[in-house]
């Protein structure tokens, strides 16, 4: 991907009449066509039959608004019958109009008007209605929808106080005069919410176009085009906060619909299919977002011409994808046209104006001519500094624009407060808006805002760039963000345990209740799910919603969401004189685009002194290459002198002096155990030891001393197949595991063969120590040659790496030869999705004595989606698990170790580390001894 040009949200004014006076208007609209001609019908149309006409369109023209990625014009006045109506009736006799009848053709007139993009000339006759009716009778409905009209234009032209104003009026007026369950106030929230939407305001939005598709749909019926409009705008607000799939099964409804009722040469279908083109764009299916745009620029041009809105709105469309497809040579020229038509149609005081010499100030930058992507990207700051305000997400983004190219063009200090500026800002919007979201939502927004920091990181990392003290901020910014996602969960997921509010509680169990429902279904094919007519995707947006609320009502929303205050400073303060903290951070680098290469950057500070740093900046090579280097040698039990050279020794030179490193991996420094790696003068374990940790801003939160007063030790479970390699060692390990707990006085329950089950584990309740000793699984690729892997639909584990990885227990052979079902709970096979509900928050630690148990999909700034996020996200404070498959001997001996140790120290860091040291003395080879690691939550 190159670079991103804007997409922005505009809104039009759409109405309905009934059928049946189809004939009579395309007859008298038909008879009306000359000057000599006009005179004598409008004495016939001047009838009772067009007064009920008129009623009609009266009654039924509320002024939508939606949400279109183009920037397509606002108002499509009404369909052609409704028109003809309205042009009729403004060409009747003026001698008996009363004051009403005035105040509606100045309504009429002021729409169409509108629809011609005459914007000055709309808002002119609009308030000329508006003054009318005031001046007459407030109660007629059409006084409404001029309100309405306001609001909506004022929103095109980029005046939000102003469209805020009238539109919050309309709502009031219509949920006063004609009811919340009316359709005029339906689509009073659908016009809020797009507005809302327009202004970042996105869980508002989303709350008011929820209830705005519930009044239209139970109005005017699910397939109806009002119903299509208040849908279209859900999908683009999901467009908004990054739900790109979402957005996309919404739009795949919206035009369906619309194809169902009006012609695909209607100004609105083709609005949703420019809509669709725009999520196609997002996905990466570019081809198919081309073709849509050049058909649009086609259509529009025959329809309108050059001089119109909608064609430069398709011009810059087009243009957007031609440079993510790097066909370049268009662009500029693309961008020129579009924004001429933009300056003489909104000048140059106008949001689209503004996003369109963005796109090309970006597009001068992405080709090196900085000092006239300066120009405008400056000049489109202020515009939306004035027009939208300094805290809405598109004045971020301009920021953000503006410190790359002072970046790129060496003046390092206003770069630094720019980006300071746009991060700020950034962090701010994770508080607004993450606390009512569910974690799949939070997730894909927040994959909207992380390249923001990662270009930041670029920024600081430049060895180009030598101004002081920015390493410390890039420190302050990764660890506030770093874990966010997982964070968050536990944060809302603690708030509700500790409630003490029983119906808050009861509904997180339906949450958890729905989600081991889902667990079961992800087992059936598309085809099984069919014949036993299960809906899954009704319970996954059900418990999605379960989930929302829980977010909305626990006491951390009511609160206030915040992120961590910890600083450099705080982290630092907290070390001994021997110690040292590491924080790495993986990063797209951006040069001329964002992930042209992969770095990695580590921070080294101590008690005293100040940060330090070193980039890798071959990241890409160490997520390959030596990567696959590195995962040999340990396999094969060769000796290896390398992977120190590229993975240890430039954090090496920066540690000087110190005995402990607490060390927060990222990326692929996930899959390594630093400890096992060696140089001519030896391991990595006999200079250090390594504390690994989540984040360092945890550092001192949790004791390594800790009672223990409760275990569950499971192990040697009965598989029933012998697909299933027996473990023997296990048993050994359970067995004096519990012995020695016992003697300790640590009150234990033990489960082995049959009686270690999948139950067993779903029903533990915090106990100090959870050990797994079993089968574990990562599934890295699937290919199509089954339908189910470990039970599961290969096609649901693919789409979710919490479904690719797990623990194998009691009975899990028979659900992999298929001679059991995988329905139920306790199938023996406990999958990631199903672990991260474990009730785990008082658990000091989770042991999982089985292979791989450390593997899954890596994600920069949140860690491993697998059997370690799950158990972290259950609660586990810390984490023991493995790299690769182990030698179940040499686990047994680890483990009995470990446990020797922490019993009689009480410090499990300084345990684990010993035990280690001593089963390298018995096998020197690192794959026995530095298969696990221990990291803390």
């Amino acid at each position: 991907m190159k670079l991103q040009l804007t997409a922005v949200i505009l809104l039009l004014i759409v109405s309905t009449a009934n059928a049946q006076l189809g004939k009579f208007l395309k007859e008298k609209a038909k008879s009306v066509t000359e000057s000599g001609v006009i005179q004598e019908k409008i004495k016939d149309l001047a009838s009772e039959k067009l007064a009920d006409a008129r009623a009609e369109v009266d009654s039924t023209s509320f002024s939508f608004a939606i949400s279109v990625s183009d920037n397509s014009d606002l108002i499509n006045a009404d369909t052609g019958k409704d028109k003809a109506i309205k042009l009729i009736s403004t060409f009747k006799s003026n001698e008996d109009d009363s004051e009403q009848v005035k105040a509606r053709k100045l309504k009429d007139a002021g729409e169409l008007a509108y629809a011609k993009g005459y914007y000055q000339k709309a808002e002119y006759l609009l308030l000329s209605a508006k003054t009318s009716y005031e001046e007459s009778s407030t109660d007629d409905i059409n006084y409404y929808t001029t309100i309405s009209n306001l609001g909506l234009l004022y929103s095109t032209m980029g005046r939000f106080t102003k469209a805020f104003e009238f539109t919050n009026q309309a709502l009031e007026l219509r949920k006063e005069n004609l009811g919340e369950s009316s359709l005029a106030y339906g689509v009073s929230l659908n016009n809020l919410a797009v507005l809302q939407n327009e202004t970042g305001s996105y869980n508002e939005s989303e709350s008011n176009i929820t209830k705005a598709i519930s009044v239209i749909e139970s109005t005017s019926g699910k397939e109806s085009m009002q119903t299509a409009i208040a849908l279209n705008n859900k999908a683009m607000l999901y467009q908004s906060v990054g739900r790109f799939e979402d957005a996309s099964e919404l739009m795949k409804q919206v035009i369906t619909i619309s194809a169902d009722i009006q012609s695909e040469n209607s100004n609105n279908h083709q609005k949703f299919l420019s809509n669709q083109a725009l999520l196609y764009t997002e996905i990466g299916d570019y081809q198919k977002a081309i073709s849509i745009y050049k058909e649009l620029i086609r259509i529009k041009e025959r329809k309108f011409g050059t001089k119109h809105p909608d064609y430069a709105h398709m011009l810059n469309n087009l243009a957007s994808v031609y440079l993510l497809t790097g066909e370049e040579g268009e662009v500029e020229s693309l961008l020129k046209r579009a924004i001429d038509i933009y300056e003489d149609k909104f000048s140059k005081e106008h949001k689209l104006y503004a996003s369109a010499i963005s796109d090309l100030g970006n597009y001068y930058r992405y080709a090196g001519r900085f000092e006239e992507a300066k120009k405008l990207l400056d000049e489109a700051l202020s515009i939306n500094k004035d027009v939208l305000g300094e805290d809405h997400p598109d004045y971020a983004k301009s920021l953000e624009d503006l410190a790359v190219v002072e970046w790129k063009l060496g003046n390092y200090n206003e770069a630094s407060d720019l980006f300071d500026n746009t991060l700020g800002k950034t962090l701010t919007f994770i508080n607004s808006y993450f606390p009512p979201m569910s974690e799949s939502e939070k997730t894909k927004y927040w994959d909207q805002l992380r390249p923001r920091f990662e270009a930041y990181y670029s920024f600081v990392f430049d060895p180009k760039n030598s101004l002081n003290e920015l390493e410390i901020n890039a420190y302050n910014y990764h660890i506030a963000t770093k874990g966010l996602l997982l964070s968050s969960t536990n944060k809302i997921k603690n708030k509700i345990l500790n409630s003490g509010d029983d119906e808050l509680i009861e509904r997180y169990k339906l949450w958890l209740d729905q989600k081991e429902m889902l667990a079961q279904y992800y087992s059936y094919s598309k085809e099984e799910l069919a014949e036993q007519k299960i809906n899954r995707d009704s319970l996954e947006i059900a418990a999605n919603r379960t989930e929302k609320q829980l977010s909305q009502e626990s006491k951390l929303f009511q609160e206030g969401y915040s992120l961590s205050e910890t600083k450099w400073n705080d982290v630092q303060a907290k070390l001994a004189s021997n110690e040292c903290a590491v924080e790495v951070i993986r990063y797209r680098y951006f040069g001329r685009y964002l992930g042209e290469e992969i770095r990695y950057a580590a921070i080294v500070f101590g008690k005293e002194g100040g940060i330090l740093t070193t980039v890798f900046e071959n990241g890409a090579h160490l997520e390959g290459r030596y990567f696959k280097y590195y995962n040999n040698a340990i396999h094969q039990k060769l000796d290896d002198g390398y992977s120190y050279d590229q993975y240890w020794k430039p954090i090496h030179s920066l540690t000087a002096g110190k005995k402990v490193v607490y060390f927060s991996a990222d990326g692929i420094f996930n899959q390594i155990n630093l400890n096992g790696l060696k140089s001519d003068q030896g391991y990595v374990i006999d200079s250090y030891e390594i504390h690994y940790v989540g984040n360092t801003k945890f550092i001192g939160t949790q004791s390594g001393q800790k009672s223990l007063k409760t275990a569950f030790v499971l192990g040697n479970p009965s598989f029933g197949s012998d697909q299933l390699n027996p473990l023997p060692g296990t048993a050994k390990e359970v067995s004096i595991l519990s012995t020695k707990l016992k003697a300790a006085g640590v009150s234990t329950k033990t489960y082995v063969q049959d009686e270690a089950t999948e139950n067993a584990v779903k029903n533990v309740k915090e106990p100090g120590l959870l050990h797994i000793a079993t089968h574990g699984y990562f599934l890295q690729d699937l290919d199509n040659s089954g339908n189910k892997v470990f039970g599961v639909n290969v096609e649901s584990a693919r789409n979710n790496p919490l479904l690719r990885s797990g623990l194998l227990l009691s009975g899990a052979g028979n659900v992999l030869t298929n001679a059991a079902p995988m329905e139920g709970s306790n199938n023996g096979v406990l999958t990631a999705y199903e672990a991260i509900n474990l009730n785990l928050n008082g658990t000091n630690l989770v042991v999982l004595s089985a292979c791989e148990t450390a593997v899954g999909d890596v994600k920069a700034g949140e860690g491993v989606y697998g059997l370690q996020r799950a158990f972290l996200g259950a609660g586990a404070q810390s984490l023991l698990m493995s790299l690769w498959k182990v030698d179940d001997a040499a686990t047994q001996e680890l483990m009995t170790n470990f446990y020797t140790n922490w019993l009689k120290s009480g410090n499990k860091r300084s345990a684990f580390n010993q035990a280690q040291k001593t089963l390298k003395q018995k096998y020197p080879h690192p794959y026995y001894w530095s298969s696990f690691v221990l990291v803390d939550n």
